[in-house]
């Protein structure tokens, strides 16, 4: 398991896992945190993508602690008030899917910056990170958390939180709680409130006074300035993706828990972008030695190209990454803007020169009865075409 967390840490390509060793790592590495271990079990492929979060955080004692801290008051509150916890959290289930959307696309949006690259610019993307981080991704998962603490500190569950603004979230903060995990809510280095952060990133109320020192201003009535160089505004980042991850995780792993008395309340809108999807695809036939270098979309075909990095024969390595074309299906079916154009999924595997070896695809809704198993395995391989040599 070490080894594989470390290939996460250092971005290396995992080619020399196999599914099997990315599997019991990840068993071994979240089965501490689960009371049913069977859903972890169960949701196994949605678990190795969390391994990269959990790298993301797991170096970090105050945040590690973050995260322990999340699930143990998701679990006193579940034991005190279940009825009503469900209910909470059916109503906050659009919020997991809002703040792992928009972190897919901040990533997908941002390129970054090389060594030589200038401070303003440097400063300027850091600012823009954490606004997006802060504001489009941590604030849902700041929300759930929020519900809880007050049902845990008074006893009675707040109204309309997703209706309260950054500052209300975080000042109204239960403030016993709060000083648990100072972490949560402010940087242990500047010491600034993470509502701040955003709004001194979304308001530009910042420059640069120096060669690699940056003045902020923030408060309303009375605003205070603060000083500091490039790289403590570099860690402010890094604490705030790090404390997003954290808490995220810790929210994932409840609601992976008890996703199935949420549903038997009313189905959750599981409306997700297609990006998301496309994310985890890639992932999993990283983990597999595969790298995806392309997604088109060509006369109604979602098209997936992808290279083999273990020099495996060319049609059963073909074969193997065919096996994605179900979640490919699903995915689509899943986003509300894809689904009306895009009628089949294809994966298409080349040479590292870039000659075409063959094609395997299949009809969107034959992938979804298959998932529905409404035809069987036969059928639904008799229904997979396959083309070799470069496409027309």
């Amino acid at each position: 398991m070490q080894k594989v967390i470390r290939s996460l840490r250092e971005h290396q390509l995992p080619v020399e896992f196999s599914r099997q060793d990315w599997k019991d790592a990840a068993l071994a590495l979240f089965d501490p945190y689960f009371r049913r271990p069977t859903r972890l079990r169960e949701s196994i492929d949605l678990f190795l993508i969390e391994m990269r979060n959990f790298a993301r955080f797991l170096q970090s004692e105050e945040h590690v602690e973050l995260f322990r801290w999340c699930l143990a008051l998701h679990r006193r509150v579940l034991r005190e008030d279940r009825s009503r916890t469900y209910e909470a959290m059916h109503q906050f289930f659009q919020n997991m899917q809002v703040s792992d959307e928009r972190w897919t696309n901040i990533f997908q949006m941002t390129n970054p910056l090389g060594p030589g690259a200038a401070p303003q610019d440097v400063a300027f993307q850091l600012f823009e990170t954490i606004d997006g981080v802060a504001e489009g991704c941590f604030k849902p998962q700041l929300q759930i958390i929020y519900a809880f603490a007050v049902r845990d500190a008074t006893g009675a569950w707040p109204r309309d939180v997703r209706t309260l603004d950054f500052g209300t979230l975080v000042e109204n903060f239960p403030a016993k709680l709060r000083t648990e995990v100072p972490v949560l809510l402010r940087d242990e280095d500047l010491r600034i409130r993470v509502h701040q952060w955003r709004n001194i990133a979304a308001h530009k109320s910042f420059k640069l006074i120096g060669p690699r020192t940056v003045e902020v201003t923030y408060g309303k009535g009375n605003p205070r300035t603060s000083r500091f160089g490039l790289q403590r505004l570099r860690s402010v980042s890094k604490w705030l993706i790090q404390t997003h991850s954290a808490a995220r995780l810790a929210n994932t792993i409840t609601y992976v828990e008890h996703m199935r008395e949420l549903v038997a309340l009313g189905k959750p809108n599981t409306e997700r972008p297609l990006s998301a999807t496309l994310v985890v695809v890639g992932h999993g036939l990283s983990t597999v030695g595969f790298e995806v270098v392309g997604w088109d979309v060509i006369r109604r075909e979602g098209r997936m190209t992808v290279l083999d990095r273990l020099n495996r024969e060319p049609k059963g390595a073909l074969i193997h990454a065919s096996q994605q074309l179900v979640a490919l299906s699903i995915g689509i079916l899943s986003d509300v803007a894809s689904r009306s154009r895009i009628d089949r999924v294809s994966i298409q595997l080349n040479f590292p020169d870039g000659e075409v070896f063959g094609t395997a695809r299949v009809a969107v809704s034959d992938a979804d009865a298959f998932s529905l198993r409404k035809i069987n395995l036969e059928i639904y391989l008799d229904r997979i075409q396959w083309a070799f040599g470069a496409l027309k």
